[in-house]
């Protein structure tokens, strides 16, 4: 059973809901089952089902989550025209949901929808297993952990030195003054 789970600003957990699978009647199979947009176009082809056909999903799954378009809203031309980009750089500035960039950190999102785009590569050999993907993704987590730590870090050394300052003005109040 396919289970990943995201955790950013908030959690997300797909399970196995019939992206693209191989249905078995009476010892034979029954031809393609999945969702458009979903399905790796590998399986479309040669009607075989893989661990990569998943990593393909879970790849579509990234960015409709990261762009928040439908795969069959055209997801994989926004992709396509991100990719090309200008100067010949990938470009996902114009595709990434801008609510989702208000809430995170612009260049986590840019390193998860490249990680997205290894997964969705049209050769299945050059797609990453998805221990890969999962190891990426846990890397951003501990990033955003990490990055949290040290905000939190400059927040208190802010507040520290506020009270050293209220401190330093509280005991000058305290000094009498000459000829008083």
């Amino acid at each position: 059973m396919l289970t990943y789970t995201i955790c950013f600003a908030w959690c997300l957990k797909v399970a196995d809901f019939g992206l693209s699978k191989e249905e078995v009647f009476d010892g034979s199979k029954s031809g393609l089952k999945g969702t458009y947009g979903y399905m790796d176009p590998d399986y479309i082809t040669t009607n075989k089902f893989t661990k990569k056909s998943d990593v393909y999903s879970f790849g579509i799954i990234l960015f409709e989550l990261i762009t928040a378009i439908n795969p069959q809203q055209g997801l994989m031309e926004y992709i396509d025209l991100a990719a090309i980009g200008g100067e010949g750089k990938v470009d996902w500035d114009e595709i990434l949901d801008k609510n989702l960039l208000s809430g995170s950190i612009p260049e986590e999102v840019k390193v998860l929808a490249d990680v997205a785009y290894r997964c969705i590569n049209r050769s299945p050999k050059k797609r990453p297993w998805i221990s890969e993907v999962t190891q990426a993704i846990s890397r951003l987590r501990q990033r955003q952990l990490t990055l949290q730590r040290s905000e939190t870090r400059t927040v208190l050394r802010r507040i520290e030195y506020q009270h050293v300052e209220l401190s330093d003005l509280t005991s000058m109040r305290d000094i009498t003054p000459i000829g008083a």
